[in-house]
């Protein structure tokens, strides 16, 4: 028996609407409220970090702290290594999940979801009781204090999330689309590349701002596989840079605004895919 119209608006008065606002303002405050301090502190002076009452906006606003941390020997050549790992891997781990995906979501044939269940199942094995034996088998390809012993493993690590996503998008169009590209003489590899992969560009984003945020900021595999401090990444040479510069928070604070930033952009630049992909998992749902 539905509801009469107009019921779920009616249910909430101006009081209970006066709650919600209140409790979604003080969730985003707590959610916001770090990065606006983090912000803060990084164009701060030394001794403005610690004033009391603490202050939001400081008075005195500068950008030296930024110009300094970068200009430090090193921490440009982290920011360049943390973009070609996070580069190669999206581009490595999407491009085989693509070919995974679509083999998942478009053909049938025998053991089809035994393989994408074995495959999920690699997800929950924590990445610790794997790290020893994926350490021995890098160094023996000698890819140890080399940007492709990042790259390789990590793509390879994450490469289910992407196929899940894919492999849902592949699966979720039309027969009848497959089933005239095949009249007209389209190969599978034609029918991937010409006709499916332009039909699922905000699952390729979804799955590319995923890689790369969880590339960018991963940590113990890069700490575990390089030993030349030049190969650091951004996230350990910001580790790094904690331990030297201690009590200089001022810096710090740059260096993580910095480190954030990619993850930003890329965000930015794709988020209109990534959130008509959730829209449309949501209405499909």
């Amino acid at each position: 028996m539905s509801a009469p119209a107009g019921t779920g608006r009616a249910a909430f008065g101006p009081v209970s609407r006066a709650v919600i606002v209140v409790i979604l303002g003080a969730a985003a405050l707590l959610a916001v409220g770090p990065l606006l301090w983090l912000v803060s502190t990084s164009v701060k002076d030394r001794g403005d970090v610690f004033s009391v009452p603490p202050e939001i906006i400081p008075a005195d606003p500068t950008l030296d702290n930024y110009a300094y941390v970068w200009n430090q020997a090193d921490v440009q050549q982290y920011f360049a290594n943390s973009l070609i790992v996070s580069a190669g891997t999206v581009l490595l781990n999407v491009s085989a999940a693509a070919l995974l995906g679509f083999a998942l979501g478009r053909f049938r044939f025998k053991g089809r979801r035994l393989l994408f269940l074995l495959g999920l199942g690699t997800m929950v094995v924590p990445f610790p009781a794997i790290m020893l034996p994926l350490f021995v088998a890098t160094k023996e390809m000698g890819l140890t204090d080399n940007l492709l012993g990042i790259i390789v493993p990590t793509a390879a690590l994450n490469l289910w999330l992407s196929v899940y996503i894919l492999r849902e998008a592949f699966g979720g169009l039309p027969d009848e689309l497959e089933e005239a590209a095949v009249i007209d003489g389209c190969s599978p590899p034609r029918l991937l590349f010409r006709v499916m992969l332009p039909l699922v560009k905000a699952p390729l984003a979804t799955s590319a701002i995923l890689v790369f945020t969880l590339t960018w900021s991963d940590f113990l595999w890069p700490l575990v596989i390089m030993r030349d401090h030049t190969r650091f990444t951004i996230s350990v040479g910001l580790q790094y840079f904690m331990s030297t510069l201690t009590s200089n928070w001022h810096h710090i604070a740059a260096i993580a605004v910095i480190a954030s930033l990619p993850v930003v952009v890329i965000f930015l630049v794709l988020q209109r895919y990534f959130f008509s992909d959730v829209l449309a998992g949501s209405a499909k749902g």
